[in-house]
């Protein structure tokens, strides 16, 4: 059933990616780069899906856990890219905002390479103690997305404001929703099977990436306003700093 679950999420990935880059061809006016960003991220899941689904990023620890390091090597890339969406569509101006940007990005990729070491680990301690850290640097990077990325969105237009908002509470809740699975499965307290755990990281990454990426893209209101088009979030950029 592990291998009926991967090849489903490699077979998902793989059309959201052509839809994504079919709704590119109709994209609003300098606003690609967020076809090119969704299409990657999920492009990329298709591929480190593929990896797991052949077994070439998986592997035994203590001889008998099978673990999906691909599944991490996938989100070290496309969690950064989705935290770039959601912050140039909250942003009027990206450039002033560099430092903010990099820093989400550098505490996503240490939260993500620290549950590596979690999910990686072969004692009981050291999986719980990468855990809690992974988790905090969670807890803080979605505080700055909640507090930071909120508030800069308020000088966007309304459109843009609207799917802002459920798009970065989407990724909050969602977000928030990996642990407990990570908790409940085969790196965890193997209260759930491996089986029953790649099931609902699959349900979890879908929804985090392809359907993050059609609520996104088939905004053209939004997408519009967020590049300029709407003229409301350039009269304002001077306000964010």
């Amino acid at each position: 059933m592990e291998t009926l679950w991967l090849t489903l999420g490699t077979i998902s990935f793989i059309a959201a990616t052509v839809l994504f880059v079919f709704l590119m061809t109709r994209a609003p006016a300098g606003s690609r780069h967020f076809f090119i960003i969704t299409a990657v991220i999920t492009g990329v899941a298709a591929f480190f899906y593929l990896t797991m689904t052949t077994g070439a990023t998986a592997t035994l620890i203590d001889g008998e856990r099978i673990f999906y390091f691909g599944r991490y090597i996938d989100w070290v890339i496309t969690t950064p890219l989705l935290l770039l969406d959601l912050a140039l569509l909250a942003l009027p101006n990206w450039r002033r905002n560099i430092g903010l940007i990099g820093g989400l990005i550098a505490l996503d990729v240490f939260m993500i390479l620290t549950g590596l070491l979690a999910g990686s680990s072969e004692s009981g301690l050291g999986r719980g103690f990468w855990f809690v850290v992974s988790t905090a640097a969670m807890i803080a990077l979605l505080y700055l997305v909640y507090t930071q990325l909120f508030a800069a969105a308020q000088n966007q237009p309304g459109s843009v404001q609207g799917v802002f908002r459920t798009l970065a509470l989407l990724t909050i809740v969602l977000w928030s929703l990996y642990p407990i699975v990570w908790l409940l499965g085969t790196e965890g307290f193997s209260v759930a099977s491996s089986t029953a755990e790649v099931f609902l990281f699959l349900i979890l990454d879908i929804a985090a990436k392809i359907g993050f990426g059609f609520l996104l893209l088939t905004n053209r209101e939004a997408l519009s306003q967020a590049v300029g088009g709407g003229g409301g979030g350039a009269a304002q950029a001077s306000r964010v700093r």
